[in-house]
């Protein structure tokens, strides 16, 4: 490979986008594509149930209702872990501003204001 040059990481991002869109402006059925992921992710029913006859604790008949019960479980715990991050953000806001805040107060200012 004589005078070859290695792609930058740039140019490769580059190539791996163009592809990735000309993969796509071929596909005939973007849901018949997607479905596998769709299916293996833990907003469909489908990968409740697989995990829970997995598990093997729950009777096969009653599979179905308990992967709905899984799946609202699953999605509540990450609804509430998502609330407390954006209260978290929040506080941790409020304290810069009231700092800087405070800090005005007692004759602090940004170099830019000077």
């Amino acid at each position: 490979m004589e005078g070859a040059t290695m792609a930058t990481p740039e140019e490769r991002s580059r190539a791996a986008r163009i592809a990735a869109h000309s993969s796509w402006a071929q596909t005939p059925d973007r849901r018949e594509r997607t479905q596998p992921a769709t299916n293996a992710s833990p907003v469909s029913l489908e990968y409740w149930e697989k995990k829970l006859r997995e598990e093997g604790v729950v009777r096969e008949e009653d599979i179905s209702k308990a992967a709905v019960n899984a799946r609202s479980a699953e999605m509540r715990r990450r609804a509430l872990k998502s609330a407390k991050a954006r209260a978290r953000n929040r506080a941790e806001k409020l304290e810069y501003h009231q700092n800087r805040h405070e800090a005005w107060e007692r004759g602090w200012r940004p170099k830019d204001d000077l």
